[in-house]
């Protein structure tokens, strides 16, 4: 079978491996899709990766080719997403099932191989069934529950509260910030939305409505000037740019008694400043933490996702810039990566490896 394999910092090629083979827990899935994430740049360029060689690729959708002698929930020819952390279940967070906060993971294309190849092996505790709604969006499966995670955390989508008209601000337009501002705008019709990125394209791709003001602010006075006529504003803060002056922009434009959440992965160290500890303080704020999804939980993060998708909510296929071949992904990423650092210009919101 083809990879693409991770041979040492900045040094990718197409390679061909033996079909791996499957443990009797495992099932063997056929890689339909496998979408490229913005922590693969960081990863196969910044000294990310744990180990080398390695197999990258962790947004995957597939259809199931064997299964082994102790699988029992999954045939040969199911349609199925994964999901790619591997909990320990030994820890406290694992025996109170909240697998994303386990202590001693491991994961399908960062702590053990991926899905830019041609066939895996995928434990069949980390799969589930995509059949409603097809490769593309089963693949995306992954970063859309993170995105539903967090807005659960912020109890936007909690079906016991009523949202009275709220002002909200995303900071952030990728992938995830689209998708955030798409399930806001659909399922909330009363709430007024602010979208801010350094990239005009990008937001280009939202709806055009009274109910969207989209902010291109890619330099320092444009933020200055965003800042000074929109603070203590905001109801709802999503942070999802990652970058360190973002998360104390948050506090500046948040209103009394708001909610901010931190969901971005942060780019670099940030210092916050003792006037934003007073902002915190003094608007009795609540700055909440996100991270990845739940997963075979009672509050299901991927059965919801799965339901937005199926309801019409979101579609997160639409948001692919460009289908690519195996072979043709270790360019592309490093277009990727020069990209990120301004060396080149190449616009792009998601890429995806389709062996369709």
């Amino acid at each position: 079978m083809k990879t693409v394999q991770l041979e040492a910092n900045k040094v990718l090629n197409v390679l061909e491996q033996r079909v791996p083979e499957i443990a009797d827990d495992e099932c063997l899935v056929k890689i339909k899709i496998c979408g490229v994430c913005s922590s693969d740049i960081y990863r196969a360029f910044e000294n990310g990766s744990y180990f080398y060689p390695l197999i990258m690729g962790h947004e995957i959708s597939g259809q199931i080719s064997k299964v082994g002698e102790k699988v029992n929930n999954f045939i040969v020819g199911d349609d199925v997403s994964v999901f790619p952390l591997i909990p320990c279940f030994r820890c406290q967070s694992c025996k109170a099932k909240q697998y994303a906060t386990c202590s001693k993971y491991k994961y399908y294309g960062s702590r053990n191989s991926g899905g830019f190849s041609e066939y895996i092996a995928i434990k069949e505790w980390n799969l589930i069934n995509i059949n409603s709604i097809g490769y593309k969006n089963g693949a995306f499966l992954e970063p859309l529950s993170v995105v539903v995670h967090g807005l659960k955390k912020s109890s936007l989508l909690d079906k016991n509260i009523t949202i009275d008209k709220r002002k909200i601000c995303v900071i952030g337009a990728g992938f995830l910030g689209l998708l955030m501002s798409e399930i806001i705008f659909n399922k909330l019709s009363n709430c007024e939305i602010h979208i801010l990125d350094r990239n005009q394209f990008k937001l280009d791709y939202l709806s055009s409505s009274d109910r969207i003001t989209t902010h291109c602010l890619n330099d320092s006075d444009k933020w200055e000037y965003f800042i000074e006529s929109s603070k203590n504003s905001f109801d709802y803060i999503f942070e999802l740019s990652g970058n360190e002056s973002n998360f104390s922009r948050s506090i500046l434009l948040s209103k009394s008694n708001s909610k901010i959440l931190w969901l971005g992965n942060i780019q670099s160290d940030l210092l916050i400043e003792k006037s934003a500890v007073s902002s915190i303080l003094r608007k009795e704020l609540q700055i909440i933490g996100s991270w990845n999804s739940h997963f075979k939980h009672e509050n299901d993060d991927w059965l919801d996702a799965i339901k937005l998708i199926e309801e019409g909510y979101v579609n997160p296929s639409k948001y692919i810039t460009q289908s690519i071949l195996l072979d043709e992904l270790p360019l592309i990423l490093k277009k990727m990566y020069d990209h990120k650092k301004r060396i080149i210009s190449h616009p792009y919101i998601k890429y995806c490896i389709s062996n369709l």
